[in-house]
This record gives structure tokens, C-alpha cells and sequence, in this order.
């Protein structure tokens, strides 16, 4: 009785394991090909980078945080500039990285002030590289 229990276990178990791994190899699959699909390595942090613009824009464009002095179309320019800098890969990626972060640290609980927001505008335009091909 207890040799056939054992039996029925020990068959669930390599059932179970055989899914797991099936379900572990269709993920890296997965991964594997979005991976492939944003570039690799250097076309992850650009990536990476567009999620971070788009991210800090929808907080900044928010009615509760944008300051009355800066119109919504300002930020939406300046967002999109730099943006499609970061598609042809002519954005310096580290000063863009602490650009961001430096919004987020300093505005995460409180509203900026319109000279707030025209100097974080400005240190974003900075991040755009002028006359190479982008690479780091």
C-alpha cells in the first residue's frame, strides 16, 4: 500500500517538474526575443530610458502638479524632443538618468514651482547630444 502511494507521488512530482521547466523554458523564450527586439544591451537602456520620460511627463502633465506659469503644450514639446533624440540614440543616457531622478526625488511629494519646472525643462533639452551619433 505504501509502495503504490509512494509510486503515485513520485509520478506527480516529475509531472509537476515537467511543467515547471516547460513553463521556465517558453519565459526565457520569451525574454530571449523581446530582448532581441529592443536591441540588446544598449537598445534595453533606451528603452528603459523612453519608460522614464514617459513616466516623469505624466506626472509633470498632471493637473495636481504642473505649475500654472508652464503650459501643457511646453512640457509636451520639450518631453517629445528629447524623446525622439533618445529613438536616434543622441541622448546622453547618465545625465538624462539623474535629470529624471533628481524630478522624482525633489517633486514626488510636492507641487514645483514654475522656475522649478523651467530649469528641470532646461536640464532636459541638456541631455540631448548636438552633432555625434549618439554612442556612449
Amino acid at each position: 500500500m505504501a509502495n503504490i502511494i509512494s509510486r503515485k507521488l513520485s509520478g506527480c512530482y516529475r509531472r509537476v517538474l515537467a511543467f515547471l521547466l516547460a513553463i521556465v523554458a517558453v519565459s526565457l523564450i520569451g525574454i530571449a526575443v523581446v530582448y532581441w527586439q529592443v536591441g540588446g544591451p544598449e537598445g534595453a537602456r533606451y528603452w528603459m530610458a523612453e519608460r522614464a520620460l514617459n513616466s516623469v511627463e505624466k506626472h509633470l502633465k498632471a493637473e495636481d502638479q504642473r505649475p500654472d506659469g508652464i503650459p501643457e503644450e511646453q512640457i509636451v514639446e520639450n518631453f517629445q524632443r528629447v524623446r525622439e533624440a533618445t529613438q536616434r540614440r543622441q541622448v546622453n543616457l547618465t545625465s538624462l538618468h539623474e535629470v529624471l531622478k533628481s524630478y522624482q526625488t525633489e517633486f514626488n511629494e510636492k507641487k514645483p514651482s514654475t522656475p522649478e519646472i523651467q530649469e528641470f525643462l532646461q536640464k532636459l533639452g541638456s541631455t540631448i547630444l548636438v552633432g555625434t551619433s549618439g554612442k556612449q
